[in-house]
């Protein structure tokens, strides 16, 4: 019988650690050079086994940290209106954000038509990378519009938004429609995402509404493919 080539041989040793949790859900693998060793293998059949480890979905890299064992998906129910935040502790992960840009700016064409505001008048710009347990999961570009919220640089943008908008502008979400379409994650995307340029990721923008079915938020959103899924629950 033809033996297996080395790098499904390695393949075939971290697979049974993997699914049976010796190799726990975000610990780092061993890197390339200890593979190297442990099996006496060139890199180049390190690589090729660690690339078919990630494209069978059990590991994921981090560009300039190494790999490391898949985690169970996080899953977004899509029939809830829900905020990141909220959704991530209804999941027992521990949610966190970092701001990128914060601004007062002017609207562009499309935003200023979902806000149903004149070109002229003035939103915030609101960019944030989001985190569950550490890891990034999103880039969100939240776009608000200025006479609604005129006090909001005063808040605390890493704690809920969506709290923020409730608690001290009385402002209730009523509904969102949301548009999913899956693409590839650019240059700034990748860095900011510790992903691979390229790699697969889904764009989600989102209008949100009001009771009096006014809309106060435009949201565009790009998720990492390879730790975000999205689940729907449909009746008859």
């Amino acid at each position: 019988m033809k033996s297996l080539p080395r790098y499904m041989q390695v393949m075939n040793y971290y697979i049974p650690l993997i699914k049976s949790g010796k190799l726990k859900e975000g610990e780092k693998m061993p890197t390339e050079e200890e593979i190297c060793e442990l099996f006496n293998i060139s890199r180049i059949t390190v690589r090729r086994a660690l690339d078919g480890l990630q494209q069978d979905g059990y590991i994921y890299k981090q560009q300039g940290k190494g790999s490391f064992v898949m985690m169970k998906k996080t899953g977004f129910q899509l029939n809830h209106l829900k905020g990141f935040t909220e959704e991530m502790k209804t999941l027992g992960k521990v949610p966190s954000s970092e701001i990128i840009t914060f601004d007062i700016v002017t609207p562009k064409e499309k935003v200023a038509e979902v806000l149903n505001i004149d070109k002229s008048q003035k939103i915030y710009l609101l960019e944030r990378l989001r985190l569950a347990d550490g890891v990034p999961i999103a880039i969100e570009r939240v776009h608000l519009p200025f006479y609604r919220f005129p006090t909001l640089r005063n808040a605390n943008l890493k704690d809920s938004l969506y709290e923020i908008l409730q608690y001290q502008f009385g402002c209730e979400s009523y509904k969102g429609v949301q548009e999913i379409h899956a693409g590839l994650a650019s240059e700034e995307e990748a860095k900011l995402l510790q992903i691979a340029p390229s790699c697969a990721v889904l764009h989600i923008n989102r209008t949100t509404y009001e009771q009096d079915g006014a809309a106060y938020e435009y949201v565009e959103s790009t998720y990492r493919g390879d730790q975000y899924q999205f689940t729907v629950t449909l009746y008859k």
